[in-house]
């Protein structure tokens, strides 16, 4: 096996961590690229990370003696990538640039946005509850809504955790 080739791991579905995890612990080399992403949790938009391939992982044998068998019967794992009888493999290249996305992205996490000027969404409560409105500009906490009212495009600003996308 090249020595500079990670695998490519497919896991169960949403147990990345776990596999991640249990890998690491037979002394492989994982990397799960996450990043920061925007989910509505309770009328709020909270930062989470995820995955940024869901299902996917990259591993690594610690030494060129080290068998890559035990993979498939990890828990979280569900199999190793083949294409045909060969592993899929990335390259230490590939997986560098896929470091820098992850790290360019995650230290942009406080520019993060539910919504985007232009979209489309519905008002969830309050006296507009059930109007729908487009995003004139938005962050992680305010949305400001092009609302048509009494005949007239008004701009009202909202709570974004009050508002979901049509």
């Amino acid at each position: 096996m090249a020595e500079s080739s990670w695998l490519v791991v497919m896991t169960k579905p949403r147990m990345e961590t776990e596999a991640r995890v249990n890998l690491h612990r037979q002394g492989f080399e994982v990397y799960l690229p996450l990043w920061v992403d925007l989910r509505r949790r309770s009328n709020n938009w909270q930062k989470v990370q995820l995955p940024m391939f869901p299902r996917y992982l990259f591993v690594k044998p610690a030494h060129a003696e080290q068998s890559i068998s035990p993979i498939r019967s990890t828990r979280g794992v569900s199999q190793l990538v083949r294409f045909g009888t060969k592993p899929a493999r990335a390259s230490d290249e590939l997986i560098r640039g896929i470091r820098r996305l992850e790290a360019a992205r995650n230290a942009d996490g406080n520019q993060l946005k539910p919504f985007k000027p232009g979209d489309e969404v519905i008002v969830m409560d309050g006296p507009f509850k059930g109007v729908s409105a487009e995003v004139l500009s938005s962050d992680q906490q305010r949305v400001i809504l092009l609302l048509q009212v009494l005949g007239q495009t008004q701009r009202l600003e909202f709570e974004a955790g009050i508002c979901r996308a049509r």
